[in-house]
């Protein structure tokens, strides 16, 4: 029968022995990290992960693809695909030298962990490894195409700019606050945001397809321009082209007098706070260099025509 004392003291040698294999756990996910980080120090922050790999077999059988789920969901984030270009893009990092790097790590998993990480979690590190490793591959072709635009949230409701999709054409622009636009009406709404762009690019404001489909809202001066020298606040002009009255109902009197009986009014839109509203799309400016000639009509090809003229046999 055991006693108290050797009870207690059974306690604590299996307190010590599982101290000593969270030690060692952590020493291994340590060294994993800092090879990672080797690799590329921007992709830091594995807390969670070293807490995960120190967990007994059974516990870490549970939360495991929990933990690869959570991570393809992020990684297939347009956000953290273009975290990661900027990242790379300010390390002067090569994605095709990174993507080596990786493949590399991963093809050693199995060789470096073996005697202090069992089976399932060197399987995890490498499923783990090869998603970070896809979402550089994705990376790398937007890497080509990415201009990197500094930015300032002038307000706590400011919102960033988004792609809604990997390749749209053009971020989504947010409210601040909250707007009522009344038929007739046209007012400027401040995106609260401010942008550096270098010279020889310009943004374009546009209206959001959808919005224009199912509502009166315009943005007033479409297309909207953004040369790279404005460093103000980016305001969109909007405009509700529902008229004030739509309809005017009336009946003639018995003495042939014209009586109003019903007025339809126009609707007013609503923008909520934190509501895309209108787009915004980057586009290459050049320089144009006019040189005077005597006469323009030898230069290229001339089709004739003008205003109205294409519709025209």
């Amino acid at each position: 029968m055991n006693t108290p004392a050797a009870a207690q003291k059974a306690a604590a040698e299996m307190t010590n022995k599982m101290q000593e294999a969270s030690q060692e756990r952590k020493s291994t996910f340590e060294a994993l990290m800092n090879e990672i980080e080797k690799i590329n120090p921007s992709l830091g922050g594995f807390e969670e992960l070293g807490a995960l790999l120190a967990m007994p077999d059974e516990h870490f059988a549970l939360i495991a693809p929990i933990f690869l789920d959570e991570m393809q969901k992020s990684m297939n984030n347009i956000d953290d695909k273009l975290l990661l270009v900027q990242a790379m893009n300010l390390n002067g990092t090569k994605l095709e030298e990174l993507q080596e790097a990786y493949m590399k790590l991963i093809e050693n998993i199995d060789k470096q962990f073996a005697e202090v990480l069992s089976a399932p979690k060197r399987d995890f590190l490498k499923q783990m490894l090869g998603i970070t490793y896809n979402c550089i591959a994705d990376a790398e072709g937007i890497a080509k195409r990415v201009i990197n635009v500094p930015i300032e949230l002038t307000s706590e409701s400011a919102k960033m700019p988004k792609y809604a999709h990997l390749g749209d054409g053009a971020v989504d622009l947010y409210s601040p606050a909250d707007y009522t636009i009344n038929p007739g009406e046209t007012i400027i709404i401040p995106c609260d945001i401010k942008v550096a762009l270098p010279y020889g690019y310009a943004f374009l404001i546009h209206p959001r397809s959808g919005t224009s489909a199912k509502t009166k809202l315009r943005v007033a001066n479409s297309i909207g321009l953004v040369d790279s020298q404005y460093k103000g606040i980016i305001g969109v002009i909007v405009e509700n082209i529902e008229p004030p009255i739509k309809d005017i109902s009336y009946e003639f009197d018995d003495r042939g007098r014209p009586v109003i009986t019903s007025i339809e009014h126009g609707k007013p839109y609503y923008i909520g706070k934190g509501e895309r509203f209108a787009q915004m799309r980057l586009v290459e400016v050049p320089t144009v260099n006019f040189y005077q000639v005597q006469s323009v009509d030898g230069i290229g090809e001339d089709r004739g025509g003008g205003f109205g003229s294409s519709g025209k046999n």
